[in-house]
This record gives structure tokens, C-alpha cells and sequence, in this order.
């Protein structure tokens, strides 16, 4: 083939919607994101497990590790070395500087995700302290959002035939969860009928994967264990966190690329959904605006600070 059909090929693929998720998931570097996410993710949420399990009263001690190996289906030595992980402390005392350095390591994984939000929606940063704080609010959310999904899990699995209930549960939280995050962590720039989409697509690839997790989980974590002992059982918790991080960040790129698509079916499922066009959409703060599908710059996003 010449290379003048190379380039005119290119070119095609590059105006279609999946060449431009493509051109932006590189372009944003979504594998190093998500790996830098996950990586954020382990060392602020497994210290906190732990906390909460050397918190529990010696009666609900094994809550954290108990929910863990129902979780992935584990038995075995896979199981024994989750209970070891998140065994309970005898004192239960936890250091003033252990809590602020746990709570930085939960803003740091925010923080990171709502840079990662700001580069897909093309949106510039968030002046002063707003960034933060807002950082500190999607936490707290978070966590709380997490704890009512176990909660809303538990509960539906008390119900007869709570295998039929428990994947619209899952993709209902999920879609409440990954909609709300971004919003927050947004500065509620981008109203969340528009961001409904994204929290749709990460809710359902998440509740999926959970899904496929519990099937190859098991036998990945018995392996580990065997080979490595506890630290085999941390391997396999971050190639887990790995796998949802590049969900989070290839649903977003997909989301906010058809926010801005030109394409028509595009704009005709966004006017059936309610959203408008991004081109005219200016911040609700008075800040810079929003940057115009139409005029995306392939160099220097907004918002990029990694």
C-alpha cells in the first residue's frame, strides 16, 4: 500500500470514535495513569483495612478478611494468608501520625484521580485550595459510598435468589458512586447528567470484572500464596487494583470523548439523554472555560500536572 493510502487511512481511523478514544488514551497516557493509580490506591486502601479490622471489636475482628475471601471465593492457604494479613491487633491503638499519614495517602489517590478527571474533560485546573478540598470531600465519599455498597451487598444477600438481585444492585451503586466522585472532584464544572455516561460504562465493565474476578481470583491468589506467602497475597490484591484503575480511566476517556464527539449518532443519543454540546459550555466558577471539542490541542492538555 503507498504511502499517500497509509496516511489518508490514518487519517479516516483518526476521525472515527474509536481512533479518537484511542488517540486520547494514548495521548493522556492511560496505562501509566492507571498503574500510578493503582499503585495510590494499595498504599491507601489496604492501611486502611487494616486499621479498620485492628479497630473492630475482638468479636468482629475477622470482618475485613472474612468479607475479602468471600469476596474472591479464596479457601485454603490463599484464605489463611488473607486472615494473616489482616490479623487483629491486640492493642488496637492506632498514633496520631499513623491517621494524618493514612488520610494523605487517601487524599494522594484522589488527588491523583482528579487530575487523571480533569485531563480526559479537558478542563483546566482547579485554582487555590478548592483542588484539595475537593480532594478531601471525594474521599470521604468514597469511602462512604464503598461502605453503603457492602452494606446494600449484605443486605441482598439475605434475600432468596439474591444471585439474580446482586448484578442490578452492584451496577446501580456503581453507576451512584462513579458519577458522583467525578462531579465533586470536578469542582462541579461538568453537570452530572453528562457525566452519567462514564459512571454507566464504569459501573457495568466494574460489576463485570467483579464478576470475572471471582472466577480466576482463587486459583491466582493460591498460586501466589504458595509461592510467596503473604507477600503473593499483596501481588495479586495490586494486579486486582490494577485491572479496575484502567477501567476507571479507559471508561473516562470513552465517556468524555462522547461528550465532545461531532459525529451524529453521537449528538443524537446526547440530545435523547438531555446533555447539550460541550462546545458552548463555559465553567459554573467564572474560571477558564471548558476546551472546545473542536479545537483540541495535541499537546499540553489542560488539567495535566503529573
Amino acid at each position: 500500500m503507498a504511502p499517500v493510502d497509509l496516511q489518508a487511512l490514518r487519517s479516516r481511523l483518526e476521525a472515527t470514535f474509536l481512533g479518537r478514544c484511542v488517540a486520547s488514551f494514548v495521548e493522556m497516557q492511560a496505562l501509566d495513569r492507571s498503574m500510578v493509580i493503582a499503585s495510590q490506591a494499595f498504599t491507601a486502601l489496604i492501611p486502611l483495612l487494616i486499621l479498620v479490622s485492628a479497630l473492630l471489636p475482638a468479636g468482629s475482628s475477622t470482618l475485613v478478611s472474612d468479607s475479602i475471601i468471600r469476596r474472591f471465593g479464596l479457601t485454603g492457604d490463599s484464605a489463611q494468608a488473607v486472615e494473616v494479613v489482616f490479623a487483629h491487633s491486640d492493642t488496637g491503638s492506632i498514633g496520631v501520625l499513623s491517621l494524618l499519614l493514612l488520610f494523605y495517602s487517601g487524599v494522594s489517590l484522589t488527588r491523583r484521580l482528579q487530575r487523571m478527571y480533569l485531563t480526559a474533560w479537558q478542563l483546566s485546573p482547579i485554582p487555590g485550595v478548592r483542588g484539595p478540598v475537593n480532594a478531601a470531600l471525594g474521599l470521604a465519599a468514597l469511602l462512604i459510598e464503598v461502605s453503603l455498597l457492602y452494606l446494600v451487598r449484605s443486605l441482598v444477600r439475605m434475600l432468596p435468589f439474591d444471585w439474580v438481585l446482586a448484578v442490578p444492585v452492584t451496577v446501580g451503586a456503581s453507576l451512584l458512586l462513579w458519577t458522583s466522585i467525578p462531579w465533586l472532584l470536578l469542582d462541579r464544572r461538568v453537570a452530572w447528567r453528562r457525566l452519567l455516561p462514564a459512571g454507566l460504562l464504569t459501573g457495568t465493565c466494574s460489576s463485570l470484572y467483579g464478576v470475572a474476578s471471582t472466577i480466576y481470583m482463587p486459583r491466582l491468589m493460591e498460586t501466589y500464596s504458595d509461592r510467596y506467602g503473604l507477600f503473593g497475597v499483596t501481588v495479586a490484591l495490586v494486579g486486582w487494583l490494577l485491572c479496575i484503575s484502567f477501567i476507571v480511566v479507559a471508561a473516562t476517556v470513552v465517556a468524555a470523548e462522547f461528550d465532545r464527539s461531532p459525529q451524529p449518532w453521537a449528538r443524537a443519543v446526547r440530545r435523547r439523554l438531555g446533555i447539550r454540546d460541550a462546545e458552548t459550555t463555559v465553567s459554573t466558577d467564572g474560571g477558564a472555560p471548558m476546551v472546545p471539542a473542536t479545537t483540541r490541542a495535541r499537546s499540553g492538555r489542560p488539567g495535566e500536572e503529573d
